[in-house]
């Protein structure tokens, strides 16, 4: 059993936990993913069972990975807290505060490096603490207190939560089927064999909400959540898709054609959470700076209404 706890692998292992794979985990600790990959393998070696169940799609905890999850947490934010008051012995003159932020995983690539280069100039003296994943999982990580603020998709009716920005939304289509930029009417969306995600994805639950309200219904010929798969899906023809401006202007849309949807243009919020006993102070600065964030990756304000 000796070597299982080492500090630095219990780090690797809640970062692969959090990303939901050891892509993202590698991407977002700046560590080679074959790196990751073999402190992973030693310590399931060394424990004598796997902590993770791998698939395409990525990785979920074991029975074993859920418990060692429980303690690797505690050890390290004990470790963190440590740190924390040592420095302050140390730096009197200056305090240092410790954030984890959760974001969904459809905006943090492009996200993060915002924020940091955000927070290095306007809230130098906090150190960000950054996961990803979808709006459900980072919902249950507010509700276990197990990150500070969240950004995503569906409103919880949390107290303190609040939209921060809004993304338009578009409608995708082979580029073969209309000139690039072109608008068109969510009337006419509703009329191509859509390829969307499942029930209960924010997407989704977004659009049927919309489609209703305008006394329409969707033709859905297929369901898939990842947002590249629907691109391959769209790009062999089996149907169009609907997507947010992020996508439109970050991803490779060779072959396709995006179109901003009007009568009525789409907004779907962006929501903003906080933990329920995080400083208000502190809450109310890193509030300003994720807006500051999403700005700048071209989203809009928040919309009444």
């Amino acid at each position: 059993m000796n070597g299982i706890l080492d500090f630095r692998r219990l780090r690797y292992f809640l970062a692969i936990a959090d990303c939901g794979s050891i892509s993202a985990a590698a991407r977002l600790l700046n560590v080679a993913q074959p790196a990751l990959s073999y402190h992973m393998s030693e310590m399931e070696r060394l424990l004598g069972q796997p902590l993770f169940d791998r698939s395409r799609e990525g990785v979920r905890l074991t029975e074993a990975g859920g418990a060692l999850r429980r303690y690797a947490r505690e050890i390290i934010d004990k470790v963190d807290e440590a740190e924390t008051a040592l420095q302050g012995l140390t730096r009197k003159r200056k305090t240092t505060r410790r954030i984890r932020i959760a974001v969904i995983s459809s905006l943090a690539a492009d996200l993060v490096p915002i924020l940091l280069e955000t927070m290095a100039r306007e809230c130098p003296d906090v150190i960000l603490r950054i996961s990803e994943g979808g709006t459900r999982e980072i919902e249950q990580k507010l509700e276990r207190n197990e990150t500070d603020l969240a950004v995503y998709l569906t409103s919880t009716h949390r107290p303190g939560e609040q939209p921060l920005a809004t993304e338009q939304l578009y409608f995708l289509a082979p580029a073969a089927e209309g000139p690039e930029n072109e608008t068109i009417t969510l009337r006419e969306v509703v009329r191509n064999r859509l390829v969307l995600p499942a029930s209960g994805n924010p997407l989704r639950s977004f659009v049927e909400t919309a489609v209703r309200q305008n006394g329409l219904s969707l033709d859905i010929v297929l369901e898939i959540d990842g947002w590249r798969s629907r691109q391959s899906a769209v790009l062999k023809g089996i149907g169009c898709t609907i997507l947010g401006a992020h996508s439109v202007a970050t991803e490779n849309l060779e072959g396709l054609v995006a179109r901003e949807i009007v009568s009525p243009r789409l907004f779907r919020p962006i929501y903003h959470g906080v933990r329920r006993d995080l400083d208000p102070e502190l809450a109310a600065s890193m509030t300003t700076v994720l807006k500051s964030a999403l700005r700048a990756l071209g989203l809009h304000a928040p919309r009444n209404g």
